[in-house]
């Protein structure tokens, strides 16, 4: 007896993985000192702006390596430099196609540094590592479960997110802020993104955030200046399907496009900037897949399903304190401005450790009303629990910093860096100083979600398969004829001497018989004119 059948379904919307690929290359500068130096002190090299491009076969990355060089010149005064360099090069992914997605995790894995005989020329060896993933979204409908009689079901536990919709916005701001003092010329303008929020409700999902910008202008008296702006921004994506219980992953990106003063000397900058905003909703499942069924007569149709398997996630925020000491004595703090470089994460068992740098630049005022710049590096390190990692899996890291710099500036000879575990010593401070010493707080906030790829043949279709009826012999027509009723053992040659007519004349009475040697129980054979009345 045929099982009766069962089956549920389901529709999966998935990041397939066509293939990932990680890729080193070592992008080599030559930067010219403005004067000569005895030696390098050393370099720092960051990563701006990189992206991926799908070509066939492979990725195309591109971005620019920002370098300061700090150098010791003849006068044993430490000077520095900057340099931006770019870079590009690809990485083979086997499959890879132009309307595919993909993803790219850079960082510097060395920086490596020589200073020509002349002390003119410093040559760098940055060396770049690069992690690709290419993913398509597929529409997949799965089995979920099978009932029926007699029938061995293989299922197995997925976590996967299933993508709801993705959209790429852009959005251009232009807005005029007034500067505290006449500027002879903009310098520089500086922008990005901070404290970004994301919304999602039914099809839609908004993200809000601020521009952060930093203006550097040349006053009356031919000083750079420092003026910070923030500028709150808007933008909302159509996600047909999207719901406040889904996830929303989204990346934004600023760009100044112009910046020009209304006039020359002025107080007035007009700005006009890009944002753009990726937004991608996915809706995380966990679900039991059928692999396999056997049974009777069943027929199963399966398709090999290569996606990333969702092991665990955790958000951890955590406040990154410490103390920096500036180079001369300051009257007040005019503003702090904080982001994270060089964030990577590294899978533990049952933990992720996230590392990076918080870049902070200070801008305060010294005794002699002069706004002066400090920059400083503090390293973090957050532990985040991840119960079923394991160190050969993949894990998916996203910081950002929260609300602003809490700082205060105080005196005091002794400062106690708490990454660094040595104490410095700043000089004494002059009668009625404010202080020289900026203790800082800055809470660092990193979500991780580590996957593991699997490949399953995942069931895509059940179905009985059809057993045919025996075909009954075709009842012969026998105008002016009669019917002989086939009994069991009888053959043609037998039926033939019980008529006492010719084999030849009962086979040609019988046009319909394809096999003439295989005759079965009750078929009807017609029995020629001329042996009617003497059977």
């Amino acid at each position: 007896m045929a099982p009766q059948l069962d089956v549920r379904r389901r529709l999966l919307r998935v990041q397939r993985v066509i293939g990932e690929q990680t890729k080193t290359k070592t992008v080599q500068a030559t930067v010219t000192l403005p004067v000569q130096a005895i030696k390098v002190f050393e370099v720092q090299a960051t990563l701006k702006g990189t992206k991926c491009e799908i070509r066939r076969d492979g990725v195309f990355i591109q971005g620019t390596v920002h370098k300061q060089v700090f150098y010791v010149d003849q006068g044993d005064l430490v000077r520095h430099v900057a340099e931006d360099v770019p870079f590009h090069f690809f990485v083979d992914v086997d499959g890879a196609e132009p309307d595919m997605s993909c993803q790219a995790h850079t960082k510097i894995v060395s920086v490596d540094w020589t200073l020509s005989a002349d002390g003119r020329e410093v040559t760098q060896d940055v060396a770049i590592q690069a992690f690709v993933k290419v993913t398509e979204v597929e529409q997949m409908e799965v089995v979920v479960d099978v009932t029926g009689t007699d029938l061995i079901v293989t299922r197995e536990l997925l976590r996967v997110e299933s993508v709801v919709g993705e959209d790429t916005i852009r959005e251009t701001i232009t807005n005029t802020v007034t500067l505290p003092m006449n500027a002879l010329k903009i310098f520089d303008v500086k922008a990005e993104i901070r404290n970004l929020t994301t919304t999602i409700k039914n099809d839609t999902v908004t993200v809000k955030g601020t521009i952060h910008k930093q203006i550097f202008f040349v006053d009356e008296g031919n000083l750079v200046r420092h003026q910070p702006e923030d500028v709150p921004f808007a933008i909302t994506a159509d996600i047909p399907g999207a719901t406040k219980d889904m996830e929303a992953f989204v990346d934004v990106n600023v760009v100044v496009d112009e910046f020009k003063l209304k006039h020359v000397p002025g107080c007035e900058l007009r700005q006009t900037m890009i944002v753009e905003a990726f937004i991608k909703v996915v809706e995380p499942l966990q679900i039991q897949v059928v692999t396999n069924v056997t049974g009777p007569n069943i027929i199963v149709e399966r398709r090999l399903l290569k996606v990333d398997h969702v092991v665990t996630e955790d958000t951890k925020r955590e406040s990154i304190d410490s103390e920096v000491c500036l180079p001369m004595q300051a009257l007040k703090i005019f503003s702090i401005m904080a982001q994270l470089e060089d964030v990577d994460a590294e899978v533990k068992r049952d933990s992720v450790i996230v590392r990076g740098n918080i870049h902070k630049q200070i801008f305060f005022v010294d005794m002699g009303n002069l706004l002066r710049h400090h920059s400083e590096n503090v390293p973090f390190r957050l532990v985040l629990d991840t119960p079923g990692s394991d160190p050969d899996m993949s894990v998916y890291v996203r910081t950002n910093i929260i609300g602003d710099v809490e700082y205060t500036l105080k005196d005091g000879h002794k400062h106690h860096d708490h990454h660094h575990d040595h104490d410095k010593i700043c000089p004494p401070p002059p009668p009625g100083a404010a202080g020289q010493i900026v203790s800082q707080a800055v809470i660092v906030e990193a979500f991780v979600k580590v996957t593991e790829p699997v490949q399953l043949n995942v069931v895509v279709d059940v179905r009985e398969e059809a057993v045919p009826e025996p075909v009954p012999p075709p009842v012969p027509e026998c105008p002016s004829m009669r019917f002989h009723v086939v009994q069991p053992g009888e053959t043609l040659w037998s039926i033939a001497q019980r008529y006492k007519v010719s084999l030849d004349a009962l086979l040609a009475a019988n046009p319909t018989l394809k096999h003439p040697e295989l005759l079965y129980p009750g078929q009807k054979i017609c029995i020629p004119p001329e042996v009617i009345g003497q059977g």
